[in-house]
């Protein structure tokens, strides 16, 4: 009688790296309260200010590395993809509304990130037929409106270390509204391109 052996998977460091981004966030936002409550003085804020920028380039190493990572052992999966699309939205909106808050940022902000983010959500699973297996379909605009919500969660993370001293008053505002345009642009874009892909669909399943 032969018996069949369950074959041994690989472990898959790309799923710690992915979580890496939460267990690095309670210390990012410390690093971050620490140097708002300094003296009042910017280079007092420096030492925290260089571990936020330390903590935030190993957050964003994080995000880069775990989808080449999963790729390289072979076990990329939309699991992978949903679990990393989750500590992406966390962070950033944790964070965001810690900023919030602090009154670094507005409200508008992680508002329209929430409501690009559930428009992914819910577009995916309706062009994936609404099956059990969510497959989160992107488009390019998109995938740039998550690396402007990256880098400009930096920016205003580090502004904030810095007792909002980094950037002049009127180029932050300004650094505040391009942003908010552009997510708000991605919306458009992404309703858009889902219903180009809904019609696609339709017309393949007609043919």
């Amino acid at each position: 009688m032969a018996f069949s052996l369950p074959v041994k998977r690989p472990f898959n460091f790309a799923h710690v790296l992915t979580s890496t981004r939460l267990v690095l966030l309670p210390f990012f936002l410390f690093a971050i309260e620490v140097g708002r409550q300094q003296s009042g003085l910017v280079p007092t804020a420096l030492v925290p200010t260089a571990v936020v920028t330390g903590l935030f380039l190993l957050i964003c190493a994080s995000d880069y590395y775990d989808g080449p990572l999963a790729r390289a052992q072979g076990l990329d999966s939309d699991l992978g993809k949903v679990l990393d699309n989750l500590a992406d939205i966390t962070f950033l909106l944790v964070t965001l509304t810690y900023l919030v808050r602090c009154g670094v940022v507005p409200w508008w902000i992680p508002t329209a990130i929430a409501l690009a983010f559930t428009q992914y959500s819910i577009d995916s699973w309706l062009l994936s037929k609404k099956s059990a297996n969510i497959t989160l379909v992107s488009n390019p605009i998109g995938h740039w409106a998550g690396v402007l919500n990256y880098i400009f969660t930096g920016v205003a993370s580090v502004h904030a270390t810095l007792q909002q001293q980094l950037l002049p008053a009127p180029l932050y505002q300004t650094v505040l509204a391009f942003w908010f345009v552009y997510i708000m642009l991605a919306i458009g874009m992404r309703f858009r391109f889902f219903l180009q892909a809904q019609q696609q669909l339709l017309m393949r399943d007609r043919g």
